[in-house]
C-alpha cells in the first residue's frame, strides 16, 4: 500500500517550505551579505527549485492522467498565468514607480529605457525577455534585476507540455516516462556537461527533476509503498546529504533529494497547509522584488535577521492578496467551458 493520498498529504506544506528557501537563499546575494547560502553552483535557492519540480511532476501526472487534453492546458493556464500577469503588472505600476520616484520624481517614468510597459509585454508569455525597468534598482547590491525567479516559468510550463503531449498520444505510463527520465539524465550528463562543456544547464537539471517526480508518482505502488519507502528515504537522504557536501549531487544526488523532497511530501502530518488556501506560488514570484525594494530603502542595514524577518512578513500578505484576490478566483474556472483553441468542452468537477 502507498503511503500517499491524494486527500491527505503534506505536499502543501513542502510547497510553502520549499518558496521559503528560495526566498531566504536570495536574501543573502540581495541585501548585500555574499553569495547565496549552499553551493555556488547549486545554492540552496535552487535546490529548493528543483524540489518544486519535482513536486510539479508527482502532482501534474495525476492530472495528466484524469484530465482531457485541452482542459489540462486549461487548468495550467489558469493556475500559473493570471497570477503571473498581475504581478508583472504590480511591478511595473507599483514598486518600480516608488523606487524611481524616490529617485528621480515620476514625470519621466513612462518614457524611460527599458520601458516599464515594456516589462509586462516582453514577459507576457513567460518569455521572460526584459528583466530591467529604466535605471530602477541600478544603486542596488544586486542591481536592475526586477523578478530573478521567473526564469524559471517556462521551464515548467515546458514540462507541463511534455506531460500533455504522453496524455494526448495515451502513452502517459511508467515504462515511457522512465526512459524519458533516462534520455534526459543522459542529456544532461553526458551531452551537455561532457560533450559540449555546459557547465549550468539548469533547464536540463529542472527537467530531470520533473520527470522523476512524474516517474515517483506512476511507480508509486513501488516507490512509495509502507514496507519499502521507510528505508528508501534513509538512503536517499543519505545520499543527498553526502553529494551535497562532497561531490556528485548533479548526476545522483538530485535524483535522491528529489525522493525525499516527494516522500516528505507524502509522509509528514501537516496535512492542512495548503489545502484551501496556497500561497506558495505568490511567495515564489514576490519574494525576489521585495528583497529589492527593501534592499533599497536600506531595510538591509538593519542586519539579515531583520532584514528577512521583514521581507517575509510582507511577501506573505502579497502572496495572500495573490491568493484571494488573483488565484483562488481564477481557479474558479476550472471546471468552465475550455475555450475553442483549447479544444472547447465541459467537464465535470476535477482533482486538480
Amino acid at each position: 500500500m502507498t503511503i500517499f493520498d491524494p486527500r491527505r498529504n503534506s505536499i502543501g506544506f513542502m510547497r510553502v517550505a520549499m518558496a521559503t528557501a528560495v526566498i531566504v537563499s536570495h536574501a543573502w546575494p540581495l541585501g548585500g551579505f555574499g553569495h547565496d547560502v549552499g553551493r555556488v553552483n547549486n545554492n540552496v535557492g535552487f535546490l529548493a527549485v528543483e524540489g518544486f519540480f519535482a513536486l510539479s511532476g508527482f502532482l501534474i501526472t495525476r492530472s495528466g492522467e484524469h484530465l482531457s487534453t485541452g482542459r489540462f492546458l486549461w487548468h495550467r493556464i489558469l493556475r500559473i498565468m493570471p497570477a503571473y500577469w498581475v504581478c508583472l503588472v504590480v511591478i511595473t505600476v507599483l514598486f518600480a514607480p516608488i523606487v524611481w520616484r524616490a529617485s528621480h520624481g515620476l514625470t519621466e517614468y513612462p518614457g524611460t529605457t527599458p520601458n516599464p510597459f515594456g516589462f509586462i509585454l516582453n514577459n507576457f508569455l513567460l518569455a521572460n525577455n526584459q528583466q530591467q525597468i529604466g535605471d530602477t534598482l541600478a544603486g542596488n547590491p544586486y542591481p536592475t534585476l526586477w523578478d530573478g525567479p521567473i526564469y524559471t516559468l517556462p521551464y515548467e510550463f515546458a514540462c507541463y507540455l511534455i506531460i500533455c503531449a504522453l496524455a494526448a498520444m495515451r502513452v502517459l505510463n511508467r515504462r515511457v516516462v522512465s526512459i524519458l527520465l533516462i534520455a534526459a539524465w543522459l542529456w544532461q550528463q553526458v551531452v551537455l556537461s561532457s560533450v559540449l562543456g555546459v557547465s549550468d544547464g539548469r533547464q536540463a537539471t529542472l527537467t530531470v527533476c520533473f520527470l522523476l517526480g512524474s516517474a515517483i508518482y506512476l511507480w508509486r505502488d513501488v516507490l512509495l509503498d509502507r514496507k519499502v519507502s521507510w528505508w528508501l528515504f534513509g538512503v536517499c537522504l543519505i545520499v543527498a546529504v553526502s553529494t551535497y557536501a562532497t561531490i556528485g549531487f548533479r548526476p545522483i544526488g538530485v535524483l535522491a533529494f528529489s525522493y525525499v523532497i516527494i516522500w516528505a511530501g507524502a509522509r509528514l502530518p501537516f496535512t492542512r497547509v495548503g489545502v484551501k488556501r496556497d500561497f506558495s506560488y505568490g511567495m515564489y514570484i514576490y519574494g525576489w522584488p521585495i528583497l529589492q525594494l527593501a534592499s533599497f530603502f536600506g531595510l538591509n542595514a538593519l542586519g539579515l535577521p531583520a532584514y528577512l524577518a521583514i521581507v517575509l512578513v510582507v511577501t506573505v500578505g502579497f502572496a495572500a492578496a495573490s491568493w484571494y484576490l488573483i488565484e483562488s478566483r481564477a481557479l474558479k474556472f476550472k471546471n468552465a467551458s475550455v475555450p475553442a483553441w483549447l479544444g472547447g468542452q465541459r467537464a465535470p468537477a476535477s482533482i486538480e
